[in-house]
């Protein structure tokens, strides 16, 4: 079927209008598709450096827990070992008071008397 010069004229024009809009929508795509790489990249690289941060968050509470519960031990340890030492100073001390007397009830009593003695020395203050 023959075509009229302007109607293969107003047919290209439409033709290359519609290519144009096709080149168009091309390159807006490929836009979009670069921008959205673009994006899941950094929301990767920012998930993985979140996956980092929480696997050394844990593994500094795993080790910290570890150090607790030796320090614990240790604390119970030296508290044990205290106790036993202050124990075995009271009984060195009571020995001791036993040997040179000083565990005799007369002492007691006459520990008033030592506060009221009229001999007992007298420092001088100097002025």
């Amino acid at each position: 079927m023959p075509v009229s010069r302007r109607k293969y004229n107003a047919l290209a024009a439409d033709y290359e209008r519609i290519r144009e809009q096709r080149d168009e929508a091309q390159r807006n795509v490929r836009a979009m598709q670069t921008a959205t790489r673009t994006a899941a990249g950094q929301f990767t690289a920012a998930d993985d450096t979140l996956n980092r941060v929480r696997l050394a968050r844990l593994a500094d509470a795993i080790r910290y827990t570890g150090r607790i519960t030796r320090l614990v031990r240790i604390v119970a340890r030296l508290r044990t070992e205290v106790a036993a030492a202050e124990r075995r100073a009271a009984r060195v001390q009571a020995q001791y008071d036993n040997a040179v007397g000083l565990d005799n009830p007369t002492l007691d009593l006459g520990a008033h008397w030592q506060n009221r003695r009229s001999d007992k020395p007298r420092t001088e203050v100097a002025s």
